[in-house]
């Protein structure tokens, strides 16, 4: 730049921009998805369990989160991580235990152990997964998308899903039968009364982004169920209450005097004779003045009674006592 005859810098060489990440990382970073535990940090030992982001744990590290949360006052054994890999996590019955198919080419169980012991200090470029597709036998190893059946938990891989799903659509019209039966799981054949739900395993961002809002909305709408039981529930138990009162309301019935008096059948029966009638009447007008005030009764007193009237009865309240003011 001085004419000196030196070289030119570009604009690469002065302005920095972002570095690409390199393929052995990204080649890391989907063998810690597939091999290791997303809590512990752990190689993957069976039991297996997987949450509805798609997520690998082993379950005795669930277990161990469960018991000790960040947020409880004793020391949780994976720290505030812990919190960031498994805050939706809340019980085991938000998570699924996997029936995950051993790999063939580790010949048993105790290989396919020491490969999980080994994982983490293999130079391997492509170590050998230790689970496969039980339909295709391709490694669960991140090269193909992964699914697991709820609630079974079998694992299969997408594309071998797909194709069986087309041979029996292809079947069923040769037979011109049912064509696909999705309550019976393709892997076990075990049936469930419940809609099949398939979860992909280690998502992408962009499907990880759609499964947790999922996620979210159905908490959201179970939470919602169980306040709109307690309502009814509540709301059923005062309805017996009100029942209840209302039966003892009808029993009984209040006048204008505050009288209570009970409900009874009618008094007058159709077809009764007229001395039965008589009869009737005189009890019920006897049972009324019963019922009455004294103020009231007192009006109505009879004249050989009443102490206050004269002989021949013509006294009344407005004139008692008239004549003997004079």
């Amino acid at each position: 730049m001085g004419n000196d005859g030196g070289s030119i810098p570009k604009r690469d060489d002065l302005v920095r921009t972002k570095k690409k990440r390199s393929r052995e990382d990204d080649k890391d970073r989907v063998r810690q998805l597939w091999s290791f535990c997303a809590l512990s940090k752990q190689p993957l030992r069976q039991p297996v369990v997987s949450c509805p982001l798609g997520k690998l744990y082993n379950k005795e590290a669930v277990i161990s989160y469960l018991l000790n949360p960040p947020s409880s006052s004793e020391t949780s054994p994976f720290g505030s991580d812990g919190l960031l890999v498994a805050s939706h996590i809340r019980s085991l019955k938000d998570v699924t235990t996997l029936r995950l198919t051993p790999n063939p080419a580790l010949p048993n169980a105790s290989d396919q152990q020491d490969e999980a012991a080994h994982l983490g200090g293999s130079h391997e470029s492509n170590p050998p997964a230790q689970f496969v597709c039980p339909i295709s036998l391709r490694e669960m190893n991140g090269s193909v998308k992964f699914m697991y059946r709820k609630p079974c938990g079998c694992v299969m891989s997408e594309a071998a899903l797909k194709e069986m799903r087309r041979g029996q659509e292809k079947k069923g019209e040769a037979d011109q039968r049912e064509l696909t039966d999705e309550q019976v799981c393709p892997v076990d054949g075990e049936r469930s009364d419940k809609p099949e739900e398939w979860v992909t395993l280690n998502p992408k961002e962009d499907e990880l982004e759609t499964m947790k809002l999922a996620w979210e909305a159905k908490k959201l709408r179970e939470k919602e169920g169980k306040k709109k039981a307690k309502v009814a529930k509540r709301k059923g138990g005062a309805g017996e209450a009100n029942g209840d009162e209302l039966a003892k309301a009808k029993k009984q019935k209040t006048d204008k005097n505050g009288l209570t008096t009970a409900t009874v059948a009618p008094a007058v029966k159709a077809g009764a004779s007229i001395p039965h009638l008589q009869a009737t009447l005189a009890a019920k007008l006897a049972e009324q003045k019963k019922q009455q005030s004294p103020a009231i009764a007192s009006l109505y007193r009879d004249k050989n009674q009443d102490d206050t009237r004269d002989k021949d009865g013509r006294s009344t309240w407005m004139t008692r006592g008239a004549y003997a003011r004079f």
